[in-house]
């Protein structure tokens, strides 16, 4: 594994940025504190080599200046949201381009410095970060957790979060995976455990409206090549016991489970590099749209969220 450069910006002169490693002989992943970025995760591909499927960048440089949020946690708000937003009837002007804010604007969680918080053993990690009350124009202050842990071939991703007023919060995580290096991400098999996805308007926020994936380019549910295809897109989950997202590169074998207790996720390919973003989520806009689950949390709650990814070797499609 190559180490990052720790070349670091003049805004962050004087903060303590750091990376980290987790190893149990069967995954390793490398984090940095800056977003609590997921920089790096290596899993044993069918020829029993180690293969990065994530696709990060060289140095601190690039993730500061990056706009794509490579690896990064997204919050307080992950998606897009139409200004203004509902706080239990009360209307908040929050940030906005045009009238949308995407992923929390410009004070999003994937651009700050995450405090360590423990690390175990090189099997778990923990960050932490508080976002004050007023940023970007959510209420309440914020103290956020993320927990990064290992068991044989699983990733996991624990997030909590508490609030000292009511806020809306959806967390994610915005690693993008390509299975074999930067091979052309359309000759892996995508399956979705999905009977429907969001509409979106033409600035890719959600009408409120459910459609079912039947006779469309949206239908995953079953295992297939996943193509050419270009996906922004919000799927609503099935919850089954087996995996919701399955992804599989046939020539090194590496087959992805996905698990989480969100609703649903954003499948992402971003246009000029070969990968794919699952972004396991609440359904976006939210708190505009009465019909969706509500994403509000009070002071004497807690916001949980888990994913988790497992690895294994398929020898046939």
């Amino acid at each position: 594994m190559k180490k990052i450069s720790k070349t670091i910006p003049r805004a962050f002169k004087g903060k303590t940025l750091k990376t980290y490693t987790l190893d149990n002989g069967n995954i390793k992943a490398v984090f940095l504190s800056y977003g609590a970025i997921l920089h790096e995760l290596w899993v044993k591909n069918r020829y029993g080599s180690f293969t990065n499927v994530i696709q990060g960048l060289k140095n601190l440089n690039e993730y500061i200046s990056d706009s794509w949020s490579r690896g990064a946690i997204i919050g307080r708000y992950a998606g897009r949201l139409i200004n203004p937003i509902k706080v239990n009837g009360k209307l908040y002007e929050i940030e906005n381009e045009k009238g949308i804010m995407l992923h929390s604007g410009s004070e999003g969680w994937g651009k700050k410095n995450w405090a360590l918080v423990n690390l175990i053993e090189k099997k778990k990690i923990e960050f932490k970060y508080e976002c004050p009350s007023g940023t970007t124009g959510f209420p309440g202050k914020v103290k956020a957790n993320i927990s990064y842990s290992l068991e044989n071939n699983k990733f996991n991703i624990d997030y909590s979060a508490i609030t000292e007023s009511p806020t809306h919060i959806n967390l994610t995580n915005h690693a993008y995976f390509n299975l074999n290096n930067k091979e052309p991400i359309g000759e892996c098999y995508l399956k979705i455990n999905a009977d429907k996805y969001l509409e979106l308007d033409k600035n890719l926020v959600p009408t409120g409206k459910k459609l079912l994936v039947d006779k469309t380019s949206f239908d995953f549910r079953n295992l297939k090549r996943f193509g050419e295809i270009q996906l922004d897109d919000y799927f609503v989950l099935n919850h089954t016991n087996g995996p919701v997202v399955e992804f599989f590169e046939p020539k090194n074998g590496i087959n992805m489970g996905i698990f989480t207790n969100q609703p649903g996720l954003v499948v992402f390919t971003p246009p000029h590099f070969q990968a794919i973003c699952f972004e396991t989520q609440k359904f976006s806009n939210t708190p505009n749209i009465d019909s969706f689950p509500s994403t509000l949390i009070n002071p004497n709650e807690v916001y949980l969220h888990k994913t988790s990814f497992v690895f294994n070797i398929h020898r046939n499609i």
